[in-house]
């Protein structure tokens, strides 16, 4: 009896190693994978910087528009791709924002100037000089990056040990080794031009003042302010920071039920502007149950708040059904005109009906008066940049924003080609097709991209 035992129990052990065996092999061969992966992300970073690199010193000898063109699109592509490797690697990307913000704004820096180029304007010689710049520091970021990955080689360091729960100190080296590695690349890369573009990371951008006015508010007005704008239910506010790194500076508020606190209510959260005191936004994190009022109704709801809190011709655009909330965009419509810089969003709960979220950073920062001209080319006129296999609507005026910041009169034609349906956007004055996006309409809202 005892011999079968000692026969069983060692078969037992033996299929116990071989299957721990089997694991460990495994899990050796997915480690390995792994590392395969980060060192081709980390190899196709730099190559791809190097080709930037590369197109930037031609375009110093590059003496015609179309090539131009062909060259700035490549680096274009050439830049979104780095930042995309760059963004998977198992770093600490605080590390490295400085070498994305470069990637992002060469890579729109030299979309502003293709498009610059197709509408036959020669590149003048301050753009010439920063494009040389520009060449210089991605030259020192490629040398950068070429040391690092000598050194990883000469010191055996393995990126995916970055991400494996083995060896604590093996991966806390390592990672000291890289950061300090990427901070210096960091360092060199800090003083590069600044750049003064038509795209989304241009500095100016980041500079462009709020178009809110009003007075300076303090802490114990933004939290009366915040109370307030929840009028079905009394809360006691308290303030829990402030919003520094934002455009629109204010306070953060947490609101919380006065009375059955033990109860299952659920904190709500505000920002309040210090400039003015408006609400920035608002978020109730409250469960949601099961759906008991259409979207259209949801919609009517949202409508009738904004009416209510001062914010009136908002007229809803598209919108979002997700886990029983409706999200919809709204945007301001004066001479009817749709404005869509102006943009407020509001979430809906859709099985009590009331507000459970609100954003209007988009209006406050650009909502003004504006002087809203007549168009200079008929509806006719832009018609027919419409494309001819396209079937295009009656359309309507919109203003809509630029890449750079700044705003556009447009026609904007809701066009069906086959099943799909876009929204092309023909500049009122000038008659170039601006903007093109794709309209999906799903079984949960209306989208568009």
């Amino acid at each position: 009896m005892k011999k079968r035992l000692w026969i069983l129990l060692s078969i037992a052990l033996l299929g116990m190693g071989i299957w721990g065996f089997d694991q460990y092999r495994k899990n050796m061969q997915y480690h390995l994978y792994l590392e395969n992966q980060f060192q081709r992300m980390f190899y196709d970073l730099l190559v791809d910087i190097e080709n930037v690199q590369v197109n930037l010193a031609k375009l110093m000898v590059s003496g015609t528009p179309k090539q131009n063109v062909m060259t700035f699109s490549e680096i274009r592509s050439l830049c979104y791709d780095a930042q995309e490797k760059l963004s998977q690697l198992p770093i600490d990307h605080t590390n490295v924002s400085k070498t994305q913000k470069f990637l992002s704004q060469v890579g729109d820096y030299s979309m502003a100037l293709s498009r610059k180029n197709l509408e036959g304007k020669p590149l003048s010689t301050e753009e010439m000089k920063t494009l040389q710049e520009l060449h210089r520091y991605s030259n020192i970021l490629s040398q950068q990056l070429i040391s690092l990955q000598k050194e990883m080689a000469q010191n055996g360091i393995k990126i995916g040990e970055l991400v494996q729960k083995g060896n604590k100190r093996l991966r806390k080296a390592n990672q000291n080794m890289l950061t300090t590695n990427f901070l210096n690349v960091e360092e060199k890369m800090q003083k590069y031009p600044k750049l003064i573009y038509d795209g989304p990371f241009s500095e100016h951008i980041e500079q462009q003042k709020t178009n809110l006015q009003g007075k300076n508010i303090t802490s114990q007005q933004a939290q009366k302010i915040a109370a307030s704008f929840l009028e079905d239910q009394k809360y006691r506010a308290e303030e829990i920071g402030e919003i520094q790194n934002n455009r629109i500076p204010g306070y953060l508020i947490a609101l919380n039920p006065v009375q059955d606190r033990e109860r299952n209510h659920s904190e709500i959260s505000m920002a309040v502007s210090k400039k003015g005191g408006k609400i920035i936004w608002m978020l109730n994190n409250r469960e949601i149950g099961k759906a008991k009022i259409s979207e259209e109704q949801g919609i009517e709801i949202a409508k009738k708040f904004l009416k209510k809190k001062g914010y009136p011709n908002m007229l809803p655009t598209y919108f979002e059904k997700n886990d029983g909330q409706l999200l919809i965009n709204f945007a301001y419509q004066e001479d009817g005109i749709i404005i869509y810089t102006d943009l407020i969003k509001v979430k809906v709960g859709l099985d009590k009906g009331d507000i459970v979220g609100f954003e209007a950073a988009g209006y406050l920062h650009n909502h003004r008066a504006r002087n809203l001209d007549l168009p200079k080319i008929s509806e006719e006129e832009a018609q027919k940049r419409i494309n001819v296999f396209a079937e295009p609507s009656k359309p309507r005026l919109a203003i809509i924003p630029t890449e750079g910041g700044k705003e556009v009169l447009c026609y904007e034609f809701k066009v069906q080609f086959g099943q799909d349906i876009f929204l092309v956007y023909i500049d009122a004055n000038s008659g170039e097709e601006q903007k093109i996006l794709q309209v999906l309409i799903q079984g949960e809202g209306i989208l568009v991209i």
